[in-house]
């Protein structure tokens, strides 16, 4: 079978049914996603056997290229990023596998899984045939391709099929684009069927192609989206839904999205009574670990640039800390009733324990280190005579910075009375005169936010800080090619542009954090007033040998980043909806764990570790692109 360039894929139709094998076995694919980036790699085998109790024999994930190749031309598939562990962890647990390699992924991930550092370019066209972005996707196929090229079902492997692109009909019409994606799969040995995934009838027209299986998405009205599915590409080829939404994910400032079980259950028995196959997007949604975080631009409302969350629980039917959930087993139920008999098999594997949580309580913080203390950690500001984007910064191999902050400072030679920016800041900008914070700048939840009146300041020099937060690339929409980060453009001060910048950028990148923790600036903790950014750290006491769970309450606190051992565990926000951030217990050691908050505004004297997550006030969705 392996020898042939013209091999027939391991899954192929029969007809409208799925069969996989040379003895042709008829396969219903009851799958669902779980992202392995997501999660910490101590849980991925635990995550696996509870979808496979459930009776699903398949798994989707995405892989992120912008986590597999951060810096231009430095690629890792470690750690939490050892895509060949995980997927031979899923062949072990007995669950075949659908790859989304992208190279764009959506995904609620920053630029859709794009690195950022493709817009260092400056005329950068992201998802076309663009010269520069092709020879980067070649550049990271020619890494990737030969890892999971030998996990195919053909070589023994659990993968038995390959995304090409991803929702690409709701982006453009480029057949060959999306041509080019394939073959270059096909030119790397990739031999297992290609399939697309689009949301409605006019993507699905745009994005799909000859020869490759196309796949719907949607939460409701299965009938209506197949009735499309059938319509373009004929009746003959096995239905699918790629992504069926058993939950939402959140925007900052929002209620936690949900889908009642009951709700799920009515509809995946409607999908199975089309014999259609299904995958739930999400089965486990994890976490948006880090800066990594995507976000949404909806030109329809005013409310226009919207960051996700940290949390990806997605009201799944696994929760973001693993637990099973009503859905779980309303979904193992209904499929279970309603699928011929053999497809799910008599014996299933016993879901694992739960895994246990602990109330740790408070943690008092002991120590702090301002702003400008933390700066001198950073290094030497990058100098030019206009600000620029944190893509256009002339660091890590010149592709600039890709998350964290950016503080530009700038001395004004008079008593300044009024900020003029070119464009709002991307995304959200804390301005200090004299290093008072004079107010705050945004994108977020606003259509223009580019002047401020300035008060406070001397006659004589004053210095002016403008300390940028990337909240996330935008990862869905025609906005990807301008989503750089940071300040665009001139600045202008009383009608004059302001020249001569420093440019100091925090990444909050490994070797970053083991300076910070031992650096001998942080002083005995006391209230830090003013509203100017500062770190703030505690040490939590751990006796078990296996930590357990637990949720980092942040309630007192306002806005900032949580680092436990040097791990990014993310953002949060007091503007909810959740007011509690999961802490997987592999994250701690039993004895003393580090903890250091980054706070741009408010800080309290304590956090709480409690054994409960509250994911905030709720609101029921239901989505539908064709309405």
């Amino acid at each position: 079978m392996a020898g042939s360039g013209m091999m027939v894929p391991s899954l192929r139709n029969v007809g409208p049914e799925f069969v996989l094998g040379p003895e042709d076995k008829k396969l219903r694919i009851l799958s669902g996603s779980f992202h392995y980036f997501r999660v910490v790699p101590e849980y991925w085998e635990d995550r696996l056997i509870k979808m496979k109790a459930c009776g699903l024999n398949t798994i989707t994930t995405y892989v992120p290229w912008n986590l597999h190749e951060q810096v231009r031309g430095d690629f890792d598939f470690s750690g939490i990023l050892d895509i060949v562990a995980f997927l031979n962890l899923a062949k072990k647990v007995g669950l075949y596998v659908i790859l989304r390699p992208g190279p764009y992924i959506c995904s609620e991930w920053d630029l859709g899984g794009l690195p950022s550092w493709l817009l260092s370019y400056d005329e950068m066209k992201l998802r076309t045939m663009y010269p520069l972005y092709i020879d980067a996707v070649d550049k990271y196929f020619d890494q990737l391709i030969p890892l999971v090229e030998g996990l195919q079902y053909y070589r023994g492997g659990p993968i038995i099929a390959f995304q090409v692109e991803n929702e690409y009909g709701s982006y453009g019409s480029d057949r060959e684009y999306m041509t080019y994606i394939k073959e270059a799969m096909e030119k790397r040995n990739i031999k297992e069927m290609f399939l697309t995934s689009d949301n409605s009838r006019s993507a699905m027209e745009k994005g799909h192609l000859p020869g490759v299986l196309l796949t719907a998405n949607f939460q409701v009205d299965p009938e209506r989206h197949f009735q499309d599915v059938k319509e373009i590409q004929g009746t003959d080829k096995p239905l699918m839904v790629m992504e069926f939404w058993p939950g939402w994910f959140d925007h900052w400032g929002e209620k936690h999205h949900i889908f009642s079980a009951d709700g799920i259950g009515g509809l995946v028995k409607s999908i199975l009574d089309l014999d259609a196959s299904i995958n739930f997007y999400m089965f486990h949604g994890g976490t948006n670990f880090g800066f990594m975080n995507g976000a949404n631009y909806d030109a329809r409302e005013k409310h226009q640039y919207q960051p996700d969350i940290t949390s990806y629980d997605y009201d799944a039917p696994l929760s973001e800390a693993g637990d099973l959930t009503e859905k779980y087993y309303k979904i193992k139920e209904v499929m279970k009733a309603n699928t011929p008999k053999g497809t799910i098999p008599d014996t299933l594997p016993k879901a694992p324990t739960q895994i246990g949580k602990m109330a740790y309580g408070e943690v008092q913080i002991t120590h702090y280190m301002t702003l400008d203390d933390s700066a001198e950690i950073v290094g030497e500001p990058v100098k030019m005579e206009n600000p620029v984007a944190m893509e256009k910064l002339p660091i890590n191999q010149d592709g600039g910075q890709g998350y964290g902050f950016l503080l530009y400072r700038t001395t004004v030679d008079h008593n300044p009375e009024t900020l003029k920016l070119a464009h709002p800041p991307h995304d959200r900008a804390q301005v200090f005169l004299n290093s008072k914070e004079v107010g705050v700048m945004t994108r977020i939840n606003k259509d223009k936010d580019t002047t401020l009146t300035l008060k406070d300041g001397v006659n004589g020099p004053n210095t002016l800080e403008l300390f940028v937060e990337n909240m996330g690339r935008v990862n869905y929409g025609n906005k990807l090619d301008h989503e750089r980060k940071g300040i665009l453009g001139i600045v202008q001060i009383d009608g004059k542009t302001q020249l001569k910048w420093d440019m100091l950028p925090f990444e909050f990148k490994k070797p970053f954090l083991e300076a910070l923790s031992s650096s001998s600036k942080w002083k005995e903790y006391q209230k830090v007033e003013g509203g100017r950014p500062a770190l703030f750290k505690a040490t939590l006491d751990v006796s078990d040998k296996q930590p357990k769970d637990t949720f980092v309450d942040m309630t007192g606190w306002e806005k900032g980043v949580i680092f436990v051992n040097g791990f990014n565990l993310g953002r949060y926000w007091s503007v909810g909806p959740t007011s509690t951030y999961y802490l997987p217990g592999p994250l701690l050691k039993q004895g003393k764990n580090e903890i250091i908050i980054f706070e741009l505004h408010q800080s309290s004297s304590k956090i709480n570790l409690t054994d409960t997550h509250s994911l905030g006030e709720t609101v029921h969705v239901k989505n539908d692109e064709d309405e």
